[in-house]
């Protein structure tokens, strides 16, 4: 028994044994024991079994021995030390951002906010290495706090970050020595050379393609590669790494060295090249695969690609075990693995465009159970997108960004000519990008598929690449694509299928966002998006990529949900708090109705977002007293405003009443005392269980009055944490508790989830996900 089948085995092994680990659970181990000796047990072959036993085994004690062991030494709270720079800081407007070392070799993640202009050009010269005496404060960084955003708290605990460190001053900085510094200096200097002398709108894709920095790209155009399935190209891999690599191959050829000899410098020179370009797990796959193949022919004992793949799966796990869980990983292994094994798919077609079709057929095919996983949506476009962008990308892109930077150097005006002819191609494509990503008839959307529906996915996909190895006839193929046609009807239909419903508050720091939704998902409400209060700052200050609560956090949710579009995004009112991210949302098609409060638009600024939604096809509608508003199965009756009066903004918030899970519910915006009683003159005998507290819990809001009315059971508050204000105020909470009202809160609890079926519920906080009221 060879290696081709002992290293391939053994890297499922290595991934069921540290996937296991990762779950605290062995009944995946013994599960996929089991599966793989009865494999074994038919094919007779003991020793293979034994073998990836004891890998799995490894790999299991391996990863538990390793994340036991990441751990911090420090506490929360003043820290003031000499550290070093990790990484390339990055400056954005007056935030200065890094990873430090400290002096016993601990990681933390370091944010400075920059006071001056002056400051700012001499902390621009900073670089990677350097040692500065620097004043802070450590915490904890936070945990996500809404369902389905990213945990930034785990993906820098797997980096063996611990810690926030929030910068106070930074001082006696010294520059530093040593490979890796040097490397990253380069890696900066050639990220500012292209910052500099490239078009704005095109320097993103050329930093992309030659130092694997995304920084630059526009966020719409990032999200539009995302969505068609391309954003490969955006990542150095396989690809770029075997141009560069057979590029620069020739040219030592061509200067007369022996071919020993270049593949010896392609050896040293693909880790130099890993860390230049991110190193990011693409990277690394690439540089490390293509070091393997040289090597063993070097040897004159050549590998096969399915050997080469599994060595260096294996060994970037004993790297980092944690890369397994990594979406970027798990893309790069899978679409590699894909084609190798896909190889007598692809020699079949006589044509190179069939090929290049099965190719981008294949590689999107093995990608789709990740993708689903990771992002919940999948662009049937992908294929044809990857049909013509991998050529664009190929015989356009990627050269004229290398000859256009080398020929900078050495002939500007000729390099100049070369940039303009990108920029005007990148331009025609971003356009191209964005005008189809925002079709979104193309795109699946579903909830994150359980391991059931994965294993569907799976097991159809596998079918449909065995059926086509064999013989690609119609016969032969119709029950595969129609297995793994159910398998997508059988995701999307899943939520449909559910009696559960759900009231989520979500956590926007300071502002307000409700999500509602009826059980079989019949009807999606938003109320409310949140949005951070922008004040006018000097230009210095502004930053490229401010953070969009509308990107970060109501798509990431929405997603989760399986909510390709809302059925009414409810605005309350026009403060920024309350309506900041509504524009996100129009511009990315996710809602059908936009319902308003009458005399909402009382500023330009207001009726502005009015046209917009109007411009995109969203229809727009106005509530006042006495509406009653049926989304699906949702009902809402609309208490206030009875008129238009311009006299508050607040006081013209839309209140709404509605019942869901066995409990009546008050949502009342921003609304104060004075139009709290105006409500309680016009609705006597109006009660609710549930109270989503007006105005944060400010002291002007949330009057004794309303809660004696009402009698509710438990009140929601949508306050920021550590916010400006003080909400919820304590006069507040007072009086919730005079009259023993559970009181759950965003900025200490982080989302608020009720999850009901038809006639009770549990609600939950995020995070954890720990039961916190079940009536």
């Amino acid at each position: 028994m060879g290696t081709y089948r002992i290293l391939p085995c053994g890297a499922i092994s290595a991934a069921a044994g540290i996937a296991s680990a990762q779950s605290s659970s062995l009944l995946p181990l013994a599960a996929f024991l089991c599966l793989f000796f009865i494999l074994c047990l038919i094919k007779k072959q003991f020793l293979l079994f034994i073998i990836c036993t004891l890998v799995c085994s490894f790999y299991f004690s391996y990863f538990l021995i390793i994340d036991r062991s990441n751990t911090s030494s420090y506490r929360e709270g003043a820290y003031h030390a000499a550290v070093s720079i990790r990484d390339i800081p990055r400056i954005d407007g007056d935030r200065l951002a890094f990873t430090a070392e400290t002096a016993e070799g601990e990681a933390v993640k370091a944010g400075y906010i920059i006071k001056s202009p002056q400051e700012k050009a001499a902390l621009s010269a900073l670089d990677p290495g350097s040692t500065c005496f620097m004043k802070g404060e450590l915490k904890t960084p936070k945990k996500e706090t809404v369902p389905g955003t990213f945990d930034y708290k785990e993906y820098l605990r797997q980096q063996g970050i611990h810690w926030n460190f929030t910068v106070q001053s930074i001082e006696s900085c010294k520059s530093g020595g040593g490979l890796m510094p040097f490397l990253l200096k380069i890696r900066k200097a050639g990220l500012a050379f292209i910052e500099k002398n490239v078009p704005e709108s095109s320097a993103g894709i050329v930093q992309a393609l030659t130092f694997g920095d995304r920084f630059l790209i526009e966020q719409e155009v990032l999200d539009g590669y995302q969505t068609l399935g391309i954003i490969h190209l955006l990542a150095i891999s396989g690809l770029h790494i075997g141009i560069i690599s057979a590029a620069f191959f020739y040219i030592l050829l061509r200067i007369g060295m022996t071919r020993e000899c270049a593949k010896w410098s392609l050896i040293i020179m693909l880790p130099v090249a890993a860390v230049l370009t991110g190193g990011s797990p693409s990277v690394l796959r690439a540089a490390f695969m293509t070091d393997i193949y040289l090597v063993s022919s070097l040897c004159k004992n050549r590998l096969r690609s399915a050997q080469v793949i599994s060595i260096a799966f294996l060994v970037l796990l004993l790297y980092s075990p944690y890369m397994l869980f990594q979406a970027g990983f798990q893309l790069s292994f899978a679409a590699s693995f894909v084609f190798i094994l896909s190889k007598k798919i692809l020699v079949k077609s006589k044509r190179q465009a069939a090929r290049l079709l099965l190719s981008s057929f294949a590689a999107q095919l093995g990608s789709l159970p990740i993708l689903l996983f990771h992002f919940q949506e999948f662009s049937f476009l992908s294929v044809l997108m990857n049909l013509f962008f991998i050529p664009f990308y190929v015989l356009a892109v990627m050269p004229l960004s290398f000859a256009g930077l080398s020929a900078l150097w050495i002939a500007p005006p000729l390099g100049e000519l070369a940039i303009g002819v990108l920029d005007a191609l990148l331009r025609w494509s971003h356009v191209v990008v964005k005008t189809v990503s925002s079709v979104d008839f193309f795109t699946f959307s579903a909830v994150q598929p359980d391991v059931l529906q994965l294993l569907f996915y799976l097991a159809a996909i596998c079918f449909l690449f065995i059926s086509m190895e064999k013989e690609a006839t119609f016969q032969r193929l119709i029950i595969p694509v129609c297995l793994l046609a159910c398998a997508f009807l059988f995701h999307a239909a899943a939520p449909y299928l559910t009696s559960e419903g759900e009231v989520t508050m979500l956590d926007v720091g300071q502002g307000d966002s409700i999500y509602v939704s009826a059980p079989g998902q019949n009807g999606h409400v938003l109320i409310d998006t949140g949005g951070i209060v922008s004040f006018n700052t000097e230009k210095w200050r502004k930053r490229k990529n401010e953070f969009s609560l509308g990107d970060r956090v109501l798509m990431p949710f929405l997603a989760s949900k399986g909510v390709k579009k809302l059925d009414a995004l409810i605005l309350t009112h026009a403060d920024q708090d309350h309506i900041g991210e509504a524009e996100v949302l129009i511009r990315k098609h996710k809602v059908k109705q936009l319902i308003v409060p009458i005399g909402y638009a009382a500023e330009p600024a207001d009726e502005k977002l009015l046209r917009f939604a109007a411009e995109r096809g969203v229809n727009v509608r106005t509530a006042k007293r006495g509406d009653r508003l049926k989304i699906g199965d949702l009902v809402f009756d609309v208490l206030s405003p009875e008129t238009a009066d311009g006299s508050s903004k607040n006081n013209g918030s839309l209140v709404l009443w509605m019942e869901a899970g066995g409990f009546s519910w008050l949502l009342t915006g921003d609304l104060e005392k004075q139009g709290e009683r105006e409500i309680i003159e016009a609705y006597p005998d109006l009660k609710a269980d549930i109270l989503k507290v007006g105005h944060h819990g400010s002291k002007g809001s949330t009057g004794e009055e309303l809660i004696k009315q009402i009698g509710p059971e438990i009140a929601l508050i949508s306050a920021g944490e550590n916010n400006r204000y003080g909400h919820p105020h304590e006069e507040v909470l007072e009086v919730l508790k005079r009259h023993q009202v559970k009181v759950f809160r965003t900025d200490r609890d982080g989302a608020v989830q009720y999850l009901f079926k038809r006639g009770d519920g549990t609600f939950l906080l995020h995070p954890p996900y720990d039961t916190v009221y079940s009536p």
